[in-house]
């Protein structure tokens, strides 16, 4: 039951800090970006174009991908997963459909939202693919 904990909790702390590692490599790589992003952090105004908006969905994605990995990894059973995956699908849900919908474009908040449950669950599921030696 701890290792599950554990799994579920340094899960969430995956997918923030995998998001924040991501985004920062993209501001490296493009300037513009970083440009939008130190403007969403400072002042909460959402100005990015949409192919960085786009940029920023797969991001969300592949950090959603990293967390269901270390918590499955992590707990070594598959409820962890489904429990880290309900977690974040319910507070991108309240977050993106509720407290922020005005703030972003629709289709940014959609896109937030629907894939989390599926990539954290696919990611624990490759957590826990069979090893071809």
């Amino acid at each position: 039951m701890a290792r599950s904990v554990v799994g579920v909790v340094l899960g969430v702390v995956a997918w923030m800090v995998g998001f924040w590692v991501l985004a920062t490599l993209l501001a490296l790589l493009w300037p513009d970006y970083a440009i939008h992003g130190r403007r969403w952090i400072r002042e909460g105004v959402f100005t990015f174009t949409p192919l960085m908006a786009s940029l920023n969905l797969v991001l969300w994605v592949l950090a959603e991908l990293g967390a269901g990995w270390v918590a499955a990894r992590i707990a070594n059973r598959r409820e962890a997963a489904w429990v880290l995956a309900g977690l974040l699908g319910v507070y991108l849900a309240v977050l993106h459909l509720i407290l922020y919908w005005p703030r972003f474009p629709w289709w940014y908040n959609l896109g937030v939202v629907i894939p989390v449950v599926p990539a954290v669950l696919l990611g624990a599921r490759l957590a826990n693919s069979p090893r071809h030696p």
